[in-house]
């Protein structure tokens, strides 16, 4: 299993000072070794004060130094080991290989995704949806596919929703939202642009605001009523945006199967009669 701990780190990094990174960094390289260490001690070997230490353990989500060291222990994985086998594929690589290779991100981007995923954030996003007139899911480049999954499974389910891929639209649109509306964004980086200009227009016309995002201190979370945080830990300039679809695939499916849950009912009704639809479009 992917290590809770090196997922947590690498998608706060960005959260982080200098000292703290310092800190981070040596956690990622001997973490088992920090298990049986006071914070004096570790203050020695990381060369970073004491402060630094619990302001570092507190900023990833832990209560004390204590409990941060439990997680580590708990691990069932050494943290040193987490990156030792490359998924980056290579010039000439036996495809035999590359399966493996392939394999191996998808699972380390859903484990990663998992050992952050907050239930709360989840359950937020679902009443939300639940209750909104209308539904309007933004999305660009790869993303915007990860948008029309999640507007397919909406509209199977029953709720209004719908996904605009063209920037000029999203913005119109995004214009036309009111109180009682919902415009959910998707971003790997949080940074996109016409993602955030969106969600920030839909919000400022009393829309509620969601995002998935791989960074949770990025541009979009600012104008976001709740964050849905996926961890991919993909490189665009190494590899395409294969991981980080999984990631965000993975988000929508938690998110729509406990919206199915809380509305069984509807989403069973919805799903037969669209079903019933589209019978006669099969050979």
């Amino acid at each position: 299993m992917t290590s809770k701990i090196v997922s947590i780190i690498e998608s706060r990094k960005e959260t982080l000072t200098s000292s703290e990174k310092k800190v981070a960094e040596y956690v990622l390289k001997n973490g088992i070794e920090v298990i049986n260490m006071t914070v004096s001690e570790f203050s020695n070997v990381s060369k970073v004060s004491e402060a630094t230490i619990i302001r570092f353990v507190k900023k990833i989500g832990f209560d004390s130094f204590q409990d941060f060291k439990l997680s580590i222990a708990s691990d069932n994985e050494s943290l040193k080991n987490y990156e030792d086998i490359d998924t980056t594929v290579n010039k000439d690589e036996l495809p035999e290989d590359i399966v493996k290779k392939v394999e191996l991100g998808i699972i380390r981007a859903i484990e990663s995704t998992t050992s952050i995923t907050d239930i709360s954030k989840y359950i937020n996003a679902v009443n939300f949806i639940r209750s909104a007139k209308r539904i309007e899911i933004y999305g660009v480049g790869s993303s915007n596919a990860v948008a029309k999954v999640l507007n397919y499974k909406l509209t199977r389910m029953g709720f209004a929703a719908f996904s605009i891929e063209d920037p000029h639209m999203q913005a119109i649109s995004a214009a036309t939202m009111k109180t009682g509306d919902l415009a959910i964004g998707i971003s790997q980086s949080g940074s996109t642009i016409d993602i955030v200009d969106s969600l920030t227009i839909a919000k400022k016309h009393g829309a509620t605001t969601v995002c998935i995002t791989d960074h949770v201190n990025s541009p979009i979370t600012k104008f976001s009523d709740t964050v849905i945080q996926t961890f991919s830990k993909e490189n665009p300039v190494k590899t395409s945006a294969g991981r980080s679809i999984v990631a965000q695939i993975y988000a929508v499916e938690i998110l729509t199967a406990i919206l199915s849950s809380v509305e069984f009912e509807k989403a069973q009704k919805a799903g037969q009669e669209t079903a019933k639809a589209v019978v006669n479009k099969l050979y």
